[in-house]
């Protein structure tokens, strides 16, 4: 059973302006959640999970640690190059080519053509990036005689495809984000609240405007709501779980298990509750989870509406007019809330029970006594006539019989 509002809350009178409530909105009609985590004191567990922490970065805040990941690396292993060229000696100038041969031997330099840091910077994104500018001037190689230079090589290409796994990995998912697929998925503007066979249901529309279907798709509703528990706790967003169907209008059927069974329109308008709407399901091109967000305030919702057909037949095919997707028509519905028309209904189904059954047993008291009429003659005729007249006989034949015996 759901919980109910509380009849002090269903005649409550909102204290703060439409403005105001358009702000205190939980999610907004785009579908983005206005909840803010302040004094978070265990923000190492994000590094914990450092892929993720890095796709939830704002774009801007993204492409920045994507250029600083490659930046850093590069003046990293510049100053790495440019010390150890710097510690050999490799920065002096160049010796007189009249030069011994086993002198230049001794003293090859370990990365040819770097001879200051901005040279050392240039081989570090070469080596980075394996970019390899061929130049017959001034080559940049590693010499095989220094075996520190050859080791630094190696760890630069090691932890230069790390880093372009983990940040190509990460711009990928940034851009194939389920959250901007989600932007081709239309929520009708409010919500309505109508008759449909018999049941007072409330009702809004699911629009996809891409081509291919979502698959296993499913739709949730919650009722948030601020209420205070009998014990006085104050509970800020207390969220019930509203049963919906899927169909082109999805709806909820408003009986004695919803929270919005006690509720009219004009409890509606003084209400201050925010109904959210998750749509989650499998995009057919790309076989990703895709989830899309809307809510719908208390102004929001239409009494006595029912949305405009959208969708007719056409050259064998079904074609549908998103200019009427959010377009609603007033219907004749009573002011009241759905139990107060659940005892109306049932008061009258008591008086027409109690009516037939008068009639009935007025039909058959009139039979029972036409059927009496009838019976009377069939018994003798035993009428009051009859009765004097044979206690008259009697009588006589009493007489006569005394007259006999007297001698």
């Amino acid at each position: 059973m759901l919980p109910k509002m509380a009849p002090h809350e269903s005649n409550q009178t909102p204290t703060i302006t439409p403005e105001t409530r358009e702000q205190l909105r939980y999610v907004a009609k785009d579908g983005k959640c206005r909840v803010n985590l302040c004094h978070i004191s265990e923000r190492g567990r994000f590094l914990s999970d450092i892929f993720t922490s890095f796709v939830d970065l704002q774009y801007r805040w993204f492409l920045f640690v994507f250029m600083m990941c490659y930046i850093v690396t590069w003046f990293f292993f510049a100053v790495l190059y440019f010390l150890n060229a710097f510690f050999r000696g490799d920065l002096e100038k160049e010796k007189p080519l009249t030069t011994p041969e086993e002198n230049l031997i001794d003293h090859a330099p370990c990365y040819l053509g770097v001879d200051d840091f901005i040279s050392a910077l240039l081989f570090s994104v070469e080596t980075q990036r394996t970019i390899g500018y061929v130049s017959m001037v001034s080559p940049s190689t590693v010499s095989p005689s220094c075996h520190e230079g050859v080791v630094l090589v190696m760890t630069q290409c090691i932890v230069g495809s790390m880093i372009g796994a983990l940040m190509v990995g990460c711009m990928f998912v940034k851009i194939s984000r389920p959250k901007k697929q989600a932007e081709t998925l239309l929520f009708s503007r409010t919500c309505v609240i109508a008759n449909r066979d018999d049941q007072l249901c409330l009702m809004f529309r699911l629009g996809d405007l891409r081509e291919s279907h979502m698959v296993d798709a499913k739709v949730r509703a919650k009722l948030i709501k601020s209420r205070q528990t009998a014990e006085g706790e104050f509970l800020p967003l207390e969220q019930t779980e509203i049963n919906l169907g899927y169909e082109t209008v999805i709806r909820h059927n408003i009986d004695c298990d919803s929270p919005l069974w006690e509720l009219g329109p004009e409890q509606l308008r003084r209400q201050q509750f925010e109904i959210i709407v998750i749509l989650e399901g499998i995009v057919e091109a790309t076989g990703m989870m895709c989830q899309a967000k809307t809510s719908y305030i208390e102004t929001e919702i239409e009494w006595g509406a029912r949305f405009e057909p959208c969708m007719t037949l056409e050259k064998g095919s079904f074609r549908v007019d998103l200019r009427r997707f959010h377009t609603t028509y007033k219907v004749p519905l009573p002011n009241c809330s759905a139990s107060q028309a659940h005892q109306l209904m049932a008061l009258a189904d008591c008086k027409v029970q109690n009516h037939r059954t008068s009639q009935n047993w007025e039909s058959w008291a009139e039979g029972m006594t036409e059927e009496d009429k009838d019976k009377q003659p069939s018994h003798g005729g035993f009428t009051i006539a009859n009765i004097q007249e044979e206690r008259a006989s009697e009588g006589n034949e009493s007489e006569e019989g005394t007259e006999k015996s007297t001698p």
